[in-house]
């Protein structure tokens, strides 16, 4: 086995697009959205010969914590020989983050949590992070369906709300003009007041938009009362057999309308006329959560679509200097401080 770094960007999206589960935080274009941000981004295949069998995009981080290297959901690893792929590939980026000066690698691989996967990494040198970036606990639903069926597979109450909210007049407008962010991001932020949690930048979230929208990847979905108020907003993304369900506010203005439900149906059916296989709702709260959870009052309204949990391996961390041990101190702080702890 060999580690590259491919050049070739057509060469790396073929081969992510061609895996069971498409990930749209390791196609190149997340890349560019990095690179927006001010990062550097590097995609390293793992090759057995000359065949790419595995790899993955890995992204700069300069924080105050800490500056380190990151693989979201990364890395990809083959079907075979898992052991010796990951060994190689961390020989390979360690080395690489030691001559770039990062304190540490970060990995939040696509993979079911497994004794055999965790002790697979723990052999190769990681160590639980005190943090995760992207959701490890996840929620997935197959909409390659009819309507019926997709409904029937819900809760008697959200088929009951979509119902409700088509016949009362709530409209769904979907459109790929980033300039209906603006509208989007302050929404956002009054929801985030209200519920007390972190969001992302207005910044981040129209430079993620921004790499998507070309290929109109991406669409931002507006629910409105039947008196024209916008009452709630989500940004999701497309890419390859998979839909996610990126970022969302709701104002909830009407309770006997509640219009995110209507609107992630019509998210749903606009995937699956895509042709996409899977509707990601993203994060959810684990069955053992406290109630203090971030997650705990959005995971019934998501489970109640139908679907499956997917439980990922719990994000891993490569120390490669002494430094990291200042960011592992600062993280587990905030993971305390945030409730996910």
């Amino acid at each position: 086995m060999q580690i590259k770094q491919i050049q070739n960007k057509n060469e790396w999206e073929e081969f992510v697009l061609k895996q069971p589960i498409t990930l749209f935080v390791q196609s190149y274009k997340y890349g560019e959205f990095y690179e927006k941000m001010g990062e550097s981004t590097w995609i390293f295949g793992i090759y057995n010969n000359t065949k790419l069998i595995g790899g993955s995009l890995v992204v700069s981080t300069h924080a105050k914590r800490g500056d380190f290297l990151y693989l979201p959901y990364g890395p990809i690893l083959p079907a075979e020989n898992k052991k010796e792929a990951l060994q190689e590939l961390t020989k390979f980026i360690k080395k690489f983050a030691k001559k770039n000066n990062y304190s540490f690698v970060r990995v939040s691989p696509f993979i079911d949590e497994t004794a055999e996967i965790k002790k697979l990494f723990k052999k190769a040198g990681y160590r639980n992070a005190p943090i995760h970036i992207l959701a490890e606990t996840t929620w997935l639903l197959d909409i390659q369906k009819t309507d019926e069926q997709l409904l029937a597979g819900m809760k008697k109450n959200h088929r009951n709300l979509i119902r409700r909210c088509e016949r009362d007049g709530v409209k769904i407008e979907k459109t790929s003009d980033i300039k209906n962010l603006e509208q989007f991001n302050k929404l956002h932020e009054e929801t985030a007041k209200r519920h007390d949690f972190h969001r992302f930048s207005d910044e981040y979230v129209k430079k993620e938009f921004s790499v998507f929208a070309p290929d109109k990847e991406v669409a931002l979905f507006n629910a409105y009362l039947p008196d024209g108020k916008l009452d709630s907003s989500s940004v999701i993304i497309f890419y390859g057999n998979m839909a996610a369900y990126r970022h969302s506010g709701s104002l909830g203005l009407d309770s006997k309308l509640p219009t995110s439900y209507l609107l992630q149906w019509e998210a749903i059916k606009e995937a699956r006329k895509r042709g996409i296989r899977y509707y990601n709702f993203w994060g959810i709260a684990p069955e053992d959560a406290h109630k203090k959870h971030p997650f705990k009052g959005i995971t019934h309204f998501k489970k109640g679509f139908g679907g499956f949990q997917k439980d990922l391996l719990h994000c891993r961390d490569l120390s490669v200097s002494l430094k990291y041990w200042i960011t592992w101190i600062i993280e587990t702080f905030r993971s305390i401080n945030r409730g996910f702890k």
